[in-house]
């Protein structure tokens, strides 16, 4: 029993969140939803200068021990490569010069890869990479997908895959994957495949990459990321514009960047680009709610009351 006017024990309040979160769980499995899936990585071994994280709407600093989280933007600089390692088992490493996305609000963790490089050994559970052009998901399986301007190419490395349509113009494939298979989708529709990667793609592949990744029976301590500033418009513009369906969250979480004037402005400037932000920026006015009760009463006044039976 709580006293009134007492603070409840904290095992109290932990038992009531855990209950919590396992009602939520509980609808949304009996309701028919999938469960968003949440990705969780402690940086293991980062090579090459600190990377930059878009946590909410905050900029950070990366480095080994950081955790990477559901949300986060990474971005890597020319020399750099990092592995992250989650409490299953996973493995996902980001390559030199490479934008990543660890999409929120997905039933499978997936990463969506802006440009560069990414390699995944996903052990314990699914996991998605995608790109603008292309996709692959595995389940013990090692897989890498490289993204430019031009083109994603897709290797499955070892085990069973799933190729994955990308983008607005992709076609359904759904296709089931086997060691040492390569796709290639360019500016055109049709998925090229080969059965070994391409020479070009091997030849440009980053040297870690050539390698089993590396797999810790130790983490190193958790660290925090260092807190830089608040995003501006240059940090994220190119995210804001990657597939409808891996952006749906950002309306919500940058809009209160909207406060400082310049990202406001920079915003504006190519609202032809966003177009779900245009309501944001540029509301629709609302109706004067004065003058629409005097303009209702004048109205009810005006109108002749009805003849009572003599």
């Amino acid at each position: 029993m709580t006293v009134p006017g007492s603070r409840p024990h904290p095992r109290a309040v932990e038992a009531g969140r855990t209950a919590s979160i396992a009602l939520a769980l509980w609808a949304c499995l009996f309701s028919g939803k999938p469960v968003p899936s949440q990705f969780n990585g402690l940086v293991s071994f980062a090579d090459g200068g600190a990377f930059t994280i878009v946590r909410r709407d905050t900029l950070m600093a990366g480095s080994t021990g950081v955790a990477l989280l559901t949300g986060d933007i990474v971005e890597t600089g020319p020399d750099a490569f990092l592995v992250t390692q989650e409490p299953g088992g996973d493995l996902v490493a980001i390559g030199p010069s490479s934008g990543v996305y660890f999409v929120e609000r997905q039933d499978v963790p997936t990463l969506f890869v802006l440009k560069g490089w990414v390699k995944v050994d996903s052990r314990s559970a699914p996991i998605r990479l995608t790109g603008t052009r292309l996709g692959i998901q595995g389940h013990q399986a090692v897989m890498l997908l490289h993204a430019d301007e031009r083109s994603n190419e897709v290797f499955d490395e070892q085990g069973s895959t799933t190729l994955l349509p990308a983008g607005d113009d992709a076609r359904p494939i759904g296709k089931e994957t086997g060691p040492n298979r390569f796709f290639l989708r360019g500016e055109q529709l049709e998925v090229v495949s080969q059965t070994s990667p391409s020479p070009e793609f091997v030849a440009s592949m980053p040297a870690q990459f050539r390698d089993p990744l590396p797999s810790y029976a130790k983490l190193p301590e958790p660290v925090t990321p260092r807190v830089l500033r608040a995003v501006n418009y240059s940090d994220i513009k190119d995210w804001l514009t990657i597939p409808h369906q891996w952006r749906g969250s950002f309306v919500e979480r940058f809009r209160g960047r909207l406060k400082d004037p310049a990202f406001f402005a920079a915003m504006d400037a190519q609202l032809a680009l966003l177009p779900e932000w245009k309501r944001i920026l540029h509301p629709p006015l609302e109706p004067d709610s004065d003058r629409l009760s005097e303009e209702s009463q004048a109205a009810g006044k005006a109108v002749p009351q009805k003849l009572q039976p003599q």
